[in-house]
C-alpha cells in the first residue's frame, strides 16, 4: 500500500522532473559542469553529503519565472574504457547534455556519445565548453557538428547548443533552463501513488553497511519497510537514504536513492520493482529466478582446449559499475594469441582471499582498480610472487594492464632457409661440439645460423653453427659448390652424409 502522504499531495500521472545524462569526451570538461551544477545548485545542508559512488544527484534551479525546478543528473565516466555506462545513462535518462571543448572540437569518445544518443532517440543539447579559453572556437565545433550530420538551432538545424563556461560559470543557468525547455516539450510524467520501479544505476561494497545500492526512480514511490526485488532477490528497504546520504522516509519518480545492508551485490542496469507485502516481493523474486537462465561461466576454470597461453587475473574495483568497465577491459586484451580468463571480479579492497587464490592457480595477476591494500596482503603478495597491477587513473591501468598481458604472448618466429650443405667427413667431436667438412649443395652455409641435421630425409636435431672456414681461414659464409670446414654446436652426432638444412629465425614480439 502506497504512503498516505503521498496519497494526499500527488496524484496519478504528476509531471516528474527530468533525468539527464551528461556524457562527453574524457577531459573535454563534463566533470567540471556537473561540479558547477553540485556547488551551486544542490542545497548547501545536503552538498556537503554526496558521495563519489552515488552516480546521480538532484539539483535546484529557479527559472526565469522564479519557479523552482529539480533536475536529475546522472553522472557517466568520459574515458573509452566506460562506453557501456555511456551507454546505459543514455538508455535510462530523459535528455541528454553532449559536452565539446571549445578549442578542441569532437572526439573519439564524441562521436560515440553522439551515435548513443541520437540511436536512444532522447532529445538532447549540445554544451560547448571552455569558451573563457582564448583558443576557444565555437564555430568550428558546429561546423564539425555538421558534418556528423547534426545541425544545431543557429545553422538552421532543430538541436540547440548552449555556449558556456563551467570554469567561469557563464551561461550556466541558460544550460539549465534549456533542459527544461526540452523537458517541458517531453511532457514527462509519472505515477506517485504506485509501487516503486526503476533501475540499479550503481553498486558497491561499504566498509561498514555492506552491499550499497544507487536506485533510480523512474516511477511510482520508494518507502522505507518496502521490499525490492531486484536480480530474483528480495531485498528490504532498510538504511534509506537520498542522494546527498540523509535519511528519508519515502522518494518518488526521478529520484536516485541509496539502499544499504543488501543481501546480494546487485547489477548494474538491472531494473527492481518494489513491494509492500513481503510475500508478494518473495513469489515475484522466486518466478524471476526459475524463469533467469543462468548465463555465469566457472570462475575457477581455466580454458586450455585451444593450447594457447591464458592470462588469469583477478579484478576488484571500488564500485560495480567500474568492475564492469574493468572486465570489459581485460576481455578486450583476448585475441588468436592469448587467451583471457578472470578467476574472481568483486567490489572491494584486494585482500588475503585473493592473494590466495592467485598463488593456489598460478600465473594470476591481480588487477585492482580504485581499491586499497593493506600491508600484510601487500608483504604476501610479494612473499607468493603474485603480480599486482592497480591504480586510480583508467588510462593509466590499462596501459600498465597492457604490459602485463604482452609478457604472455608468445612471439612470433619467421623461417629463412638460406642453404644445404652435405657433411662429407667428421673430424672431431668434443661433447656437444662437432668440427666437420663438407660441400655447400645450396645457397650458402653461415656462421651463426641455424641448422637442422637431416639423416636419410629425417630431421634428427636441431644445431647451431658456431664458426666457418675455407680453405683453413674463418669465413663469414661458404657459398653453394664450394668445401668448407664448420665447428656445428649439436647434442647429438653428425654423421658423414648428414645434411645441414640451414636457416635464420627472425623473432618478433607480439603486441597488443
Amino acid at each position: 500500500m502506497a504512503d498516505k502522504k503521498f496519497e494526499k499531495k500527488e496524484m496519478i500521472k504528476e509531471a516528474r522532473p527530468p533525468i539527464v545524462v551528461v556524457m562527453g569526451h574524457i577531459d573535454h570538461g563534463k566533470t567540471t559542469i556537473l561540479d558547477w551544477f553540485r556547488k551551486t545548485k544542490v542545497a548547501e545542508k545536503e552538498s556537503g553529503g554526496i558521495t563519489q559512488h552515488i552516480g546521480a544527484y538532484v539539483v535546484e534551479h529557479t527559472t526565469q519565472k522564479g519557479e523552482k525546478k529539480h533536475i536529475t543528473f546522472i553522472d557517466t565516466p568520459g574515458h573509452e574504457a566506460f562506453s557501456k555506462l555511456r551507454s546505459r545513462g543514455a538508455r535510462v535518462a530523459d535528455i541528454a547534455v553532449v559536452v565539446i571543448a571549445a578549442e578542441e572540437g569532437i572526439k573519439p569518445q564524441t562521436k560515440e556519445v553522439l551515435d548513443l544518443v541520437r540511436g536512444s532517440e532522447i532529445p538532447f543539447v549540445i554544451a560547448i565548453n571552455k569558451i573563457d579559453r582564448p583558443e576557444a572556437n565555437p564555430e568550428r565545433v558546429k561546423q564539425e557538428l555538421a558534418k556528423e550530420e547534426i545541425l544545431v538551432e543557429s545553422y538552421g538545424g532543430k538541436i540547440p547548443s548552449v555556449e558556456v563556461s563551467a570554469k567561469t560559470g557563464k551561461n550556466m543557468d541558460g544550460l539549465l533552463e534549456m533542459i527544461l525547455l526540452l523537458a517541458d516539450l517531453e511532457h514527462l510524467k509519472a505515477d506517485f501513488t504506485k509501487q516503486g520501479t526503476g533501475v540499479v544505476i550503481e553498486a558497491h561494497r561499504d566498509p561498514k553497511r555492506g552491499n550499497t545500492a544507487t536506485l533510480l526512480i523512474q516511477d511510482g514511490a520508494l518507502h522505507s519497510g518496502d521490499s525490492i526485488v531486484v536480480g530474483g532477490v528480495r531485498e528490504s528497504v532498510k538504511i534509506f537514504e537520498n542522494f546527498a546520504g540523509k535519511s528519508i522516509q519515502e522518494a518518488g519518480p526521478s529520484e536516485p536513492v541509496l539502499v544499504s545492508s543488501l543481501k546480494e551485490m546487485p547489477g548494474i542496469g538491472e531494473p527492481f520493482e518494489s513491494f509492500s507485502d513481503r510475500n508478494a516481493a518473495e513469489s515475484h523474486a522466486e518466478g524471476i529466478r526459475e524463469r533467469r537462465i543462468d548465463t555465469k561461466k566457472n570462475g575457477g576454470a581455466v580454458p586450455e582446449e585451444s593450447g594457447k597461453p591464458v592470462f588469469n587475473a583477478i579484478l576488484k574495483a571500488d564500485v560495480a559499475g567500474s568492475l564492469e568497465a574493468l572486465e570489459e577491459l581485460v576481455k578486450r586484451f583476448e585475441f588468436d594469441a592469448i587467451g583471457i580468463n578472470i578467476l574472481r571480479s568483486e567490489t572491494g579492497d584486494i585482500n588475503e582471499s585473493d592473494v590466495k587464490l592467485a598463488q593456489a592457480t598460478g600465473r594470476v595477476t591481480i588487477v585492482g582498480f580504485r581499491v586499497g591494500i593493506d600491508q600484510s596482503t601487500r608483504t604476501l603478495a610479494e612473499a607468493s610472487n603474485v603480480r599486482i597491477v592497480s591504480g586510480d587513473v583508467i588510462y593509466q591501468l590499462i596501459d600498465d594492464l597492457k604490459k602485463e598481458v604482452e609478457v604472455f604472448i608468445p612471439p612470433v618466429v619467421t623461417r629463412t632457409d638460406i642453404g644445404k650443405a652435405k657433411i662429407v667427413k667428421v673430424f672431431k667431436k668434443d661433447g656437444a661440439r662437432t668440427i666437420a667438412g663438407g660441400r655447400v649443395a645450396e645457397g650458402e652455409i653461415k656462421k651463426g645460423a641455424l641448422c637442422e641435421i637431416v639423416r636419410t630425409k629425417d630431421v634428427i636435431g636441431r644445431g647451431l653453427i658456431i664458426q666457418v672456414q675455407q680453405n683453413k681461414i674463418d669465413a663469414p659464409s661458404v657459398s653453394v659448390g664450394k668445401e668448407f670446414g664448420a665447428l656445428v654446436e649439436f647434442r647429438g652426432t653428425i654423421e658423414e652424409g648428414d645434411v645441414l638444412a640451414i636457416f635464420e629465425e627472425q623473432i618478433t614480439k607480439q603486441t597488443l
